[in-house]
């Protein structure tokens, strides 16, 4: 017989309850320790290798002959380094990408459907062909579902442009090798190069898209090369910059000393001052031409010698766990 009296159902109400938030209170155990299980299970998220300014020389940047060494890497080289450096990256957050981020979409027509924001290493992007001209003297194929590396390679070999010089713009603008996760987002593959970005300006639209700012960004260094009379900054010519967009932020005097370095001093109009080679970045510390320089030798040896090896990442952790030598 079933006892149901008021007092009985009271006491089983309360041991259900109690049983209720026992099991309630195992469940949560169970999955914060899985996800904290799961969480030291990943690798730690990329960043750059140690950087240095040692041997920086604001007049010779980059030298022509490093700058314009095309064949340098292979496309399957370029997605190596790209995917080595990219190791450990997280998506960005899941949503609706623009068509003019340049990432593929097999679907015809309009914006992507809401999507996580890939790495660079998984990046498949499309780039549009392009016939040769006296600036790239290579025409481009093109064509889609292609990855970083592919579009780099055809782009470097259209327009007679060291891959590297590429991939280290790409830090150097919206460190694209390196972002991952809350930094990844459709923004930064509109502008991946910062080409026709200029300062207190909006960017021009026409010009957005992974492929496309890398074409155009080579094939603008080129034209710096062959139209110096169009721009400021010329080879063997001396020149003021300034330390930031602002005048108050003072200026100096130089004479650069080959065409690739007036080239990047075209593309970002800046010297490095006293406070951005001490490590600040602010308006009147504009690091982007010293950036170039040290992310240049930290992953591929000195842009001015030129030919050094390739860093990676298992070189660079051998590297560090070698004991310090003392003199």
């Amino acid at each position: 017989m079933i006892n149901n009296a008021p007092k009985y159902r009271l006491r089983r109400l309360v041991s259900l309850l109690i049983l209720t938030i026992i099991i309630a209170l195992v469940v949560s155990l169970i999955y914060l320790f899985n996800r904290q299980d799961s969480s030291a299970q990943l690798p730690a998220e990329p960043r750059m290798p140690p950087v240095s300014s040692q041997g920086f020389d604001e007049t010779n940047l980059i030298s022509d002959s490093e700058f314009t060494r095309w064949n340098s890497l292979s496309s399957e080289q370029i997605q190596a380094f790209i995917t080595d450096w990219g190791y450990g990256c997280r998506s960005g957050k899941a949503e609706k990408i623009p068509k003019d981020t340049g990432i593929y979409n097999p679907a015809s027509g309009g914006d992507k459907q809401s999507q996580s924001v890939p790495c660079l290493k998984d990046y498949r992007g499309v780039l549009t062909g392009h016939d040769a001209d006296r600036f790239c003297s290579r025409a481009v194929q093109g064509g889609e579902n292609l990855t970083a590396g592919q579009i780099i390679a055809q782009v470097s070999r259209a327009c007679g442009i060291n891959p590297k010089a590429i991939l280290v713009t790409l830090q150097k603008e919206q460190g694209l090798i390196t972002a991952s996760s809350t930094r990844l987002t459709p923004r930064r593959y509109q502008i991946a190069m910062g080409y026709a970005c200029p300062d207190h300006k909006a960017c021009d639209s026409q010009f957005y898209g992974f492929g496309t700012q890398v074409y155009y960004a080579a094939r603008q260094w080129r034209r710096y090369q062959l139209n110096p009379q169009d721009y400021d900054v010329a080879a063997g010519q001396a020149v003021t910059l300034g330390f930031g967009p602002d005048s108050r932020c003072g200026s100096k005097k130089i004479v650069p000393q080959n065409w690739a370095t007036a080239a990047l001093y075209n593309y970002t109009p800046y010297l490095p001052s006293s406070d951005a080679l001490a490590g600040l970045n602010d308006e009147c510390a504009q690091p982007g031409n010293l950036n170039f320089y040290q992310f240049y030798k930290a992953w591929f040896g000195d842009p001015v010698k030129g030919g050094g090896q390739v860093l990676t990442r298992k070189a660079l952790a051998a590297k560090q766990s070698q004991p310090a030598t003392t003199k």
